[in-house]
């Protein structure tokens, strides 16, 4: 399992995306916070990937820390992906049912819109309007979210 690159004093930002990002709202005067903030949720195991050692049972949850990445006043937060991948769409989905008041706050920023993988014909952007998540690609913010 790949682990997230380290934040350093001088270079605050995980992704060259998230830094961009950041630039644009810095440059736009809109305050935003950086990680600033974490949630704790549960996600309910894929049933055939597990199975409890004593019991043998599949109804297990893994629980974790979700850490958005910008913060935006208290009236929006931004998750900022350059790749989305199914590990990243699952803990999206757990997260807006563990903490609902995130669900209205949250919106999804992509570096591209590409498909969500080889053989789908689905993209990014077509799997958050399924979710009803609001989202942009690119590194600008929408008008009315601000």
């Amino acid at each position: 399992m790949a682990r997230k690159k380290k934040k350093s004093p001088t270079h605050p930002f995980r992704s060259l995306y998230e830094e961009n990002i950041g630039q644009w709202l810095k440059e736009n005067k809109i305050k935003y916070e950086y990680e600033a903030k974490r949630f704790e949720y549960h996600e309910t195991l894929r049933k055939n990937r597990a199975k409890c050692g004593d019991c043998g049972s599949t109804n297990l949850v893994r629980y974790a820390w979700y850490t958005p990445d910008f913060f935006v006043g208290n009236h929006l937060i931004i998750e900022a992906k350059g790749r989305f991948t199914a590990a990243d769409r699952r803990k999206i989905l757990a997260v807006r049912e563990c903490i609902p008041e995130l669900n209205e706050k949250l919106v999804m920023m992509f570096m591209r819109n590409n498909k969500l993988n080889r053989r789908a014909n689905s993209k990014y952007t077509d799997w958050c309007d399924k979710h009803g998540i609001d989202y942009t690609v690119g590194t600008e913010l929408k008008e009315e979210w601000l």
